[in-house]
């Protein structure tokens, strides 16, 4: 296959990627949050974004 330069879309943010890679690590919104240097809050807006954005119909 030729390559076009071609990217394709991506679903979640970058921060929302990065929150969901430690949650599968099995890491607790404190941990999250303390890890990004943002607060607990954020790290479950980001948690909620995502899980709309994911499970749309």
């Amino acid at each position: 296959m030729k390559e076009d330069g071609y990217r394709p879309t991506q679903i979640l943010t970058k921060r929302e990627r990065e929150v969901f890679e430690l949650l599968v690590q099995d890491k607790t919104t404190k941990e999250i949050a303390s890890e990004l240097f943002i607060s607990e809050k954020t790290v479950r807006n980001h948690i909620s974004n995502a899980m709309s954005t994911i499970c749309k119909p």
